[in-house]
């Protein structure tokens, strides 16, 4: 029964650390989209066009970014749920 419950955590914990590494990787790229438009409009002097451009993705990864960051709220709160529970109820549900 406990190899259940520990094989249950351990499936959660591989969900919580991708969806750790994804919210990572979202940042990353968001940095490098940025820095690359803003490098490629630097010879313009039309900034306002290109602020929002630039702009565009910055919030659609912030949006991603939260949404992998409720997950992983959501599976720590289930992480913890059924860490304590008692080993003969554990169900293996993901279900946040």
């Amino acid at each position: 029964m406990m190899d259940a419950k520990l094989k249950h955590l351990e499936m959660i914990q591989a969900v919580i650390t991708r969806m750790a590494q994804n919210s990572f990787l979202l940042k990353g790229w968001s940095i490098t989209l940025v820095a690359a438009i803003l490098a490629l409009s630097a010879n313009t002097s039309h900034s306002l066009p290109i602020f929002f451009v630039a702009a565009l993705p910055v919030l659609m990864f912030w949006g991603l970014d939260a949404y992998f960051l409720r997950q992983e709220r959501l599976f720590r709160k289930l992480y913890d749920n059924v860490r304590e529970c008692a080993p003969e109820d554990i169900t293996f549900s993901m279900n946040t």
